[in-house]
Order: structure tokens, then sequence, then C-alpha cells
């Protein structure tokens, strides 16, 4: 039986590592962080502690979450801003388990219910980055007025609000202020950029706002990638005894990390990781590194999730570990994924081959749930353009992708409960479905209005340019195809009476 421990706080740190908490505590704030999931503070607020641990950089992080929900923000506060990244995978042929107590926040509050503390933060001169991690669904418009975007309003609308009154307040200050989505949608920086000038008409700014957003904000388009899955909650208790303190914020990552960002390696004076030793790449265009990323890696994890949760797997190491699923993802990246990238991008094979040793890494227990959120908008970006360009080539279907597109729907094919919407795998199991409420609603909708998943059903659910970007009916025979993968797919799990 584990013993009491207490609690992460203060009176868990050396000395030293005392001496440098109070110090970051009482830095300026620096960057203005909006999202505290496990990515950004495995990954960014990770390097930023790594550069204040170097001496390379004197500021703090203020952090807020995007939705009124401050499960994390309480945490973290309870625990005096501190938590713990563990890195575990290896090296080479060298095992690595890295722990670090995380020392960079000066604030953590809901901007949500604490907007003042977030326009305090606005007024701040020492301001140098606001960077965000919303997910795909944030990065969006939504119409609110200047006097509702703290109640109301999405991410783009608030940073507007933030800016008018960094403006309002500090006048036209020259000063640079760097500005990095970390969502992942292609050229993230410009869609930003884009939302906070629309954001800005709504609001009334004045034309000399405008000129002094695109002369000193510096939106920039950047891709980030380590695997995070975040908190271990089944092998808490171990690592808690290993470290000899609770801590309900700490995050397990893999070692392997690449922030990619468009723009002047100038700008890492503002923000020196680089410097610091970190493997950050300032590039004259991402386009190669976002192809490889997004094509090959988020949409390997897209293609198998939805049909794995089906088969009754849970992490992404136990289906590369299955002989069968391994072969389809091989199959699939050799045969339909690489060649779709033609010869844009001159590493492909080795960025594939080092992204399957990533997934099979047994110490990063990556939930195929967490994969699975917003799956049809992770579909339509990571997968649908991989179709496309191979229906160019081949005027044919990719056959494993379009299995991918039947375990998809099929994934889908869900109902209303108290607690959310649920599925029922391949052997009668139920799991969950976490998306936007317009698709969880189509789905369920289309799941109740077909009781036969037939031909008729599928040209419903792919004929809804809502969900797809476009008509996917359109393209060759899709809907004979899916249809007929998709009947398969369930004779093939059928149980047998």
């Amino acid at each position: 039986m584990s013993k009491e421990l207490r609690s992460l706080s203060m009176d868990c740190l050396t000395q030293s590592q005392r001496e440098h908490h109070e110090k970051v505590l009482n830095s300026p704030v620096k960057i203005m962080q909006v999202g505290e999931g496990n990515f950004l503070m495995s990954f960014f607020d990770w390097m930023v502690d790594q550069a204040i641990k170097k001496g390379n950089y004197n500021g703090s992080i203020a952090l807020t979450c995007p939705l009124n929900y401050d499960g994390k923000i309480n945490t973290l506060n309870s625990q005096d801003k501190l938590y713990t990244v563990v890195q575990r995978g290896f090296k080479g042929d060298n095992e690595i388990f890295e722990q670090d107590i995380i020392s960079v926040f000066s604030k953590v509050f809901n901007y949500n219910v604490e907007w003042d503390t977030f326009m305090n933060i606005a007024e701040q001169e020492s301001l140098d980055v606001v960077i965000s991690n919303t997910t795909e669904a944030g990065l969006a418009y939504k119409n609110v007025s200047l006097e509702n975007v703290a109640t109301e309003g999405l991410y783009p609308g608030k940073l507007t609000a933030f800016l008018m009154h960094r403006f309002n307040t500090l006048g036209n200050i020259s000063k640079k202020l760097l500005i990095f989505p970390c969502e992942l949608v292609a050229e993230n920086g410009r869609v930003l950029k884009e939302l906070v000038a629309k954001h800005a008409e709504d609001f009334g700014a004045s034309e000399e706002f405008k000129a002094w957003v695109n002369e000193n904000c510096v939106f920039l388009n950047n891709l980030v990638d380590r695997i995070v899955p975040g908190y271990p909650r089944e092998d808490s208790q171990a690592y808690f005894d290993r470290f000899g303190y609770k801590d309900e914020a700490m995050s397990m990552c893999e070692p392997f990390f690449l922030w990619a960002i468009e723009g002047s390696e100038e700008l890492d004076k503002i923000l020196p990781l680089k410097e610091s030793g970190l493997n950050v790449q300032w590039l004259e265009s991402l386009h190669d590194t976002q192809l490889l990323k997004v094509r090959i890696l988020n949409g390997s994890h897209t293609l198998i999730t939805p049909q794995s949760i089906l088969k009754g797997f849970n992490q992404v190491d136990e289906v590369v570990e299955n002989e069968q699923m391994k072969e389809y993802l091989n199959e699939t990246l050799q045969k339909e994924i690489l060649p779709s990238l033609k010869n844009k991008t001159g590493n492909k094979e080795e960025f594939a081959s080092t992204v399957l040793g990533r997934f099979r890494n047994p110490h990063i227990k990556h939930k195929l749930e967490s994969i699975s959120m917003n799956s049809v908008s992770k579909f339509q970006n990571r997968l649908w353009p991989t179709i496309k360009s191979f229906i160019e080539d081949n005027n044919k279907f990719p056959e494993n992708m379009m299995i991918g597109l039947a375990g998809l729907l099929r994934f889908y094919q869900i109902s209303k409960r108290e607690n959310g919407y649920v599925g029922y795998d391949f052997n009668g199991n139920e799991y969950k479905v976490f998306d936007t409420p317009e698709v969880l609603e189509f789905m369920e909708n289309a799941n109740s209005k077909f009781e036969e998943k037939n031909e008729e059903y599928v040209r419903y659910v792919l004929s809804e340019d809502k969900l797809w970007g476009e008509d996917l009916t359109k393209y060759l025979n899709i809907v004979e195809v899916v249809t007929e993968k998709l009947q398969a797919m369930e004779k093939e799990y059928e149980p047998v009476h």
C-alpha cells in the first residue's frame, strides 16, 4: 500500500529550485498563453522552462483556459503554479526517463470569468508573445459584439479585444508582439490574422489600430510536433511514489519535439528558444514540413483511430504492435500516402519510418479516445487531400483510405445519452464520441434515420458539405465503394451464433 504523499508545492522544491521559482513568480509577464492543455504545457512551456534555466530568458507566462472549464487552472493554483513533465521513450538505443518540475507561470486564471486580469496583461509593456492552442474548432469566427466578447466570444474575438485594449492603453507602441496560434490548421498565423481583422471591423476599431496591428503584431505560421498523451491516469500512483509527491497536473510526452516557424530567425532574439539549443526551426516556408507532419503523422493517427476503437484497441502502441493493423498502416503509407506527396518533400520515407517508431513507444500510453476527438474535421484536413491527390494520379480511390472512411462512418453511428454521445464497437462495447454539437447532432440523426446502413445512408452522410467542406459524392463512385467497405467491415466482425 502506497504511503500518503503531499501534493506538489514550493515545499517540495530544493533550495535552488525554490529560488528559481520565486524569481519566475516575480518576473515580468512576457507571454500570454491561451490554452492549458497537456500539449502546450509539455511542449512550449517545457521549452521556456529550459531557456529560463539556461539563463537565456527572463520572463514569465500568464496562463488562461479558452473554455470556461477551469479544472486544470484550479489544480495549478493549488500547486503553487508548478507541475511535472516526464519524457519517456528512446533516443537512439538509449531509453529515456527525464523528469522536470516546470516553473514558468506567474499568473494562472480563467479569462472567461476574470476578464479584468486578461485586460491588465494587455497593458503590460513587457509583453512579447501571445500563444494559443484552442484546437482547430477554437480558431474560428463567431459573430459577437465587443460588449459581449468576454462571455460569448471565441479566442480570435477575445484576442482582438485584448489587442484593442493594448493599443488604447499604450498607444502606438512600436514593440513587436509575436503571435503564435499552435492550432493544427494550415497557415494558422494567416488564418488568425484574418479573423482578428474581421473582428476589428465588427468592433468598430479605428484605422490607427488596424495599422498598428499590421505593423507591429507578427502573426506567425507555425507547426508543432510532439506526441503528448498527457496525464498517466492508470500509472499515476507509481509516478507519484517515484517523485515523492502527488501532481494532478503532471504530463507525459515523448523525447522527440519540433517547432517549425515561418519567419526570420531574428525573432529568436525575442523568444530565444533556438539559442537555448532547442529544436526550433525558423524557415522561409512551412509547406514541406507541414505536408510531412499532417499527411503522415496526423493522417496516420486519423486513419487508424476510429477503426481501431471499433476493434477494441485502446492505445496507439497496441494498434501498431498488432500484425494485421501494422501491415495495414505500412501498406497505406507506402502505397497511398507517400506517393500522394510526389517529389515535393525529399525525406518523406525517413520521416514515415521515424513516425512508426514513435507510435511504438511503449512508455507513451496515447489513448485512441483522445485522438478521436473531432475526427470528421481531422479527416477533412489530414486525409481527404491525400485521397484527392491519389484520384488525380490514378483515377480510382485508394483502397485502404476508403476502409478508413468507412470506419469513420461506422464510428459515428451514435446515439445520445445523458453523459454524451456513444457508439458501440464490433463486440458491443460502448465508447464515447467527442465532436462539435453540429457534427454529433447530424451523425445521430443519420444513424436513427437510416436503420439499414446502405448506399442511401452513405450518400446522405457524404453529401453533407458542412461536414466535409464539399459534397464528397461527386467523386467517382465513392458511395458504392464506401458502402461496400462498410458492409464488409460489419460482416467480418459479425458475431458467430
